[in-house]
């Protein structure tokens, strides 16, 4: 499993960041919670979904459900904040790839 390098953005560098090569299943940082965003981009021919694994239970027992983002064909781009609830313990959470090309997709993770 890859971990994904924060990217601090500030005012000199703008808001774009620098993308990486998305792998199948790979870790974030979750910091605060409250300052950081998983950024994804896919230009491949196919559509890829990203899933963020949470891990637990809600108040009620249940297991804690994992936000899956579809990213669309050519195109798709997701902002997804990072917050305090998705950390599995570490400070982290892993998030997923699937689709028939996700050597197509990039990600980073930023912060403000």
């Amino acid at each position: 499993m890859v971990a994904i390098p924060v990217q601090k953005l500030s005012v000199a560098t703008g808001l774009k960041p620098t993308l990486n090569a998305a792998v199948a299943s790979a870790t974030a940082e979750i910091g605060t919670g409250n300052n950081r965003f998983l950024v994804a981009k896919n230009t491949a021919g196919t559509i890829v979904t990203m899933t963020i694994d949470v891990v637990g239970n809600n108040d009620y027992g249940q297991p804690n459900p994992n936000p899956a983002y579809v990213l669309a064909i050519t195109s798709g781009e997701v902002w997804v904040p990072l917050v305090k609830q998705f950390n599995d313990g570490t400070g982290s959470v892993t998030v997923t790839f699937a689709g028939t090309t996700i050597a197509n997709t990039a990600v980073a993770l930023v912060e403000r």
